[in-house]
């Protein structure tokens, strides 16, 4: 190698290291901090704890995502969205559903990438579709 190449290859693989951090897709960014802190969660917890935690981040069709080639159609939020759910029994649910997966590399999310968390009243009943199908038939069957 070249004394003049070796400058050069070194300034090359510090502009890479250095970049690394711009690589990471916001969207998997988000939905490991979801997992992340959804493994945090007691059932019990008040919702507004529980909201505090999980927080309100949104990620994809920025600036950001463009570089590289990486555009992101998808623009994702927390909570992706709301539902309240009536159980066989009467009760009433409230349904908080986070990013946590991806299934497709597509412009849509699908249920099965979302992660339910299920309050009744003000309190963390459950999480995910196994606890969520028992209430609600729709989504039996998800995991």
């Amino acid at each position: 190698m070249t004394r003049r190449a070796r400058p050069l290859l070194a300034f090359l693989t510090a502009l890479a290291v250095g970049c690394s951090t711009l690589m990471i897709d916001s969207l998997e960014q988000l939905r490991e901090t979801n997992k992340r802190n959804i493994a945090q969660l007691a059932l019990g917890t008040p919702r507004a704890q529980v909201e505090k935690l999980m927080g309100d981040a949104q990620a994809g069709g920025k600036a950001g995502d463009i570089l590289f080639g990486r555009l992101q159609h998808l623009e994702v939020k927390n909570p992706q969205r709301e539902e309240r759910v009536t159980a066989p029994d009467g009760a009433v649910y409230d349904v908080l559903f986070y990013y946590t997966d991806l299934k497709t590399r597509d412009d849509k999310i699908t249920d099965d990438e979302l992660t339910p968390l299920v309050f009744r009243g003000h309190e963390l009943a459950g999480v995910g579709y196994g606890f969520l199908g028992r209430l609600a038939p729709k989504y039996r069957g998800l995991q």
